[in-house]
């Protein structure tokens, strides 16, 4: 499945692993939140990378001192108005301090990245050809004026908000 991040498609080595699928040895590989849970120690001390699939409604507050060892984090959306990603995102990024790569997967459309990449989502797995063929033509349907402030330096060019919220230094 094509992936988009940093403004192009890029190849992705990872993959997703059913919770009773055997891992294989040397391949980055994502796990479910309940998979880690049931078989932290044995997948810790694995040597080949693993990434963290966060469903919608996931309550990971008991994992937290160990989102550091997943350099990617995905956030399932099943339907392109189910907003839980947005949420868990910026929770990953503004209270637990997470730094690593958050991917949207799922379904979503083209006029949802903006808003995305704004809740601190850095990667998107495109399955939707229509969404493909909108990323490889640089289609961007950015909306100037936000009320939020927004995570990273995702703002839209010459953008300024003098009269709304914005993020405190620190």
């Amino acid at each position: 499945m094509p992936l988009w991040k940093n403004g192009t498609f890029v190849d992705d080595p990872w993959r997703f692993v059913a919770d009773d699928a055997p891992l294989p040895d040397d391949e980055p590989v994502f796990v479910t939140l309940a998979r880690w849970r049931t078989e932290r120690e044995a997948l810790a001390a694995r040597n080949a990378p693993l990434g963290l699939v966060l469903p919608p409604g996931s309550e990971w507050s008991d994992i937290t001192a160990d989102l550091s060892r997943f350099p990617v984090i995905a956030v399932e959306i099943p339907k392109f108005g189910d907003g839980r990603a947005f949420s868990i995102a910026r929770l990953l990024r503004e209270r637990d301090g997470y730094t690593g790569e958050i991917r949207a997967v799922g379904t979503y459309i083209i006029d949802q990245v903006p808003l995305m990449r704004r809740v601190g989502i850095d990667a998107f797995e495109a399955a939707d050809p229509m969404l493909v063929k909108a990323l490889e033509a640089g289609e961007w349907p950015e909306v100037p004026h936000y009320l939020q402030p927004a995570i990273g330096d995702v703002h839209a060019p010459g953008e300024t908000r003098p009269w709304a919220r914005v993020r405190k230094p620190g």
